[in-house]
Formats: C-alpha cells, sequence, structure tokens
C-alpha cells in the first residue's frame, strides 16, 4: 500500500468527491474530514491526472 502524504490531500479529496458512495459513506466522512470545498474544475482535472489519483481509483475506487 502507498502512504498519502500531505501534498497529496488535495488528490484524495478529488478521489473521495468522485467515488463516495452517498452521504453516509467511509467516503464521504473522511471528505468531510479533510474540509475540502471551493475546488475549481481546473483544480480538480489537474488533480485527476496526477499518478495518486490514478492510484486511488484503481485500488479503492470501489471502496469508499
Amino acid at each position: 500500500m502507498r502512504k498519502i502524504h500531505k501534498q497529496d490531500y488535495f488528490e484524495l479529496a478529488v478521489f473521495l468527491m468522485d467515488y463516495h458512495s452517498g452521504q453516509w459513506s467511509r467516503g464521504y466522512r473522511l471528505l468531510c474530514k479533510l474540509g475540502a470545498s471551493n475546488f475549481s474544475s481546473a483544480m480538480m482535472e489537474e488533480c485527476r491526472d496526477t499518478d495518486i489519483y490514478a492510484y486511488l481509483a484503481s485500488q479503492y475506487a470501489g471502496r469508499v
């Protein structure tokens, strides 16, 4: 398992926005704890093009 570093929080937040499975899911709770808000669409697209986002999507997409 790859460790997520502090600089990867934006990618993690965008991943959770894309893949959480509803308001009561673990992914949604994590997203709320990160306090992620006010992301521009350009910033979200930039985060989606990173290696960490691709890794998270390939490993955890069905589990958050």
